[in-house]
């Protein structure tokens, strides 16, 4: 069952760039919240494009905190272009690793979340804590 939201991040694509075997590589950084937390998210992610449409999305983020902690982030997911340039959707769930002892409770948290971009490369990310 899907619990409450335990992130939320809008931010812009940092870059992309193709990759050998039908692969890509997005990257993407954004400000927003953590457990209630300021903080800024970035992620590097590998997508495969599947010939029926579909994109495998497996990457790695970080988020660091204002008061500087760091959560160390596995993403993986699937996602589908949705219009012109970047606009796409993708839907997947993360794990999550920190040391920070007041954000532990995330080394035990699944994450199930949607991404979603425009065109011009703005996305917005929710994270909800899988129960």
């Amino acid at each position: 069952m899907i619990g409450e939201v335990i992130a939320e991040f809008k931010g812009k694509a940092a870059g992309t760039r193709v990759l050998d075997g039908g692969k890509s590589e997005w990257s993407s950084v954004g400000s927003g919240k953590i457990l209630g937390k300021e903080a800024t998210e970035m992620d590097t992610a590998v997508l495969a494009w599947m010939p029926n449409g579909v994109i495998m999305v497996e990457g790695d983020g970080m988020i660091m905190t204002a008061e500087g902690e760091t959560v160390m982030l596995k993403i993986s997911g699937i996602g589908w272009l949705t219009g012109k340039g970047l606009k796409s959707s993708f839907r997947g769930a993360c794990y999550f690793m920190t040391s920070s002892p007041k954000l532990a409770s995330l080394n035990k948290t699944v994450g199930v979340y949607e991404r979603e971009a425009d065109g011009m490369g703005d996305l917005s990310i929710k994270i909800w804590a899988w129960k």
